[in-house]
């Protein structure tokens, strides 16, 4: 009779015992190398360093406790953009010009002893020169100008003019001198250069002066853009 009452017993704690252990094992957590809350957070010291259990490795290692034993994300690549072609402008043309200018020249030829025409031996130096002048440039085309002082009638001092500008031209022609290369012009007491009242601004008006014009080519550096 006692085993008949004790047999229920038996079953029921076995049962009982089951239905326990089946609670257990529902509410067991997740494998944690930390001690946790019971909120499930990580306990963790006053250095905020996290609590290790005595079943921790290396696997159960997570980002907030242990972040140095996290595998370290990939670097990004980054790609730099290409730079932008830079069209370059074209060297601008450069050419050049001949400009073409002409210098006017006066050269005193000769000076004249009073009421004459004729050359002084110390003009000779000053024509040569022009003659030197003339076969350098052929191109050249020479203008004699006569002049007198004031003393005497303005016609005798016109025709006097004219014929010191004359007896330049004939030196000049002597040194071979194209003749037609030489105009004469007399302008008697006119355009005087000094005081006629003294006798060295008589001496220095009555002359000769020969002027031509020479051509100066130059070139001059032109850009085209």
């Amino acid at each position: 009779m006692k085993s008949l009452k004790l047999f229920p017993i038996f079953v029921g704690g076995v049962a009982l015992f089951g239905a326990i252990g089946s609670v257990s094992a529902q509410s067991v957590p997740a494998p944690s190398g930390y001690l946790q809350d019971s909120r499930g957070n990580a306990v963790k010291n006053g250095y905020g360093q996290c609590w290790r259990t005595s079943s921790w490795t290396p696997a159960l290692a997570t980002r907030e406790c242990d972040p140095s034993l996290m595998p370290k994300p990939e670097p990004v690549a980054i790609v730099q953009p290409s730079p932008a072609l830079v069209m370059m402008a074209p060297a601008p043309a450069v050419t050049w010009e001949t400009l073409v200018t002409e210098k006017p020249v006066r050269l005193d030829a000769a000076s004249f002893a009073v009421g004459s025409s004729e050359l002084q031996r110390g003009d000779i130096a000053g024509l040569d020169e022009v003659v030197k002048t003339a076969k350098n440039h052929p191109e050249i085309i020479f203008v004699v100008e006569g002049y007198t002082s004031s003393p005497g009638s303005e016609k005798m001092n016109q025709r006097l003019s004219e014929e010191r500008a004359s007896s330049v031209k004939r030196y000049l022609v002597r040194k071979d001198v194209d003749a037609r290369r030489i105009t004469t012009i007399g302008f008697g007491e006119a355009m005087p250069i000094a005081d006629n009242s003294t006798a060295k601004g008589r001496e220095d008006n009555r002359r000769v002066e020969i002027r031509y014009t020479v051509t100066e080519e130059t070139r001059q550096r032109l850009t085209q853009r």
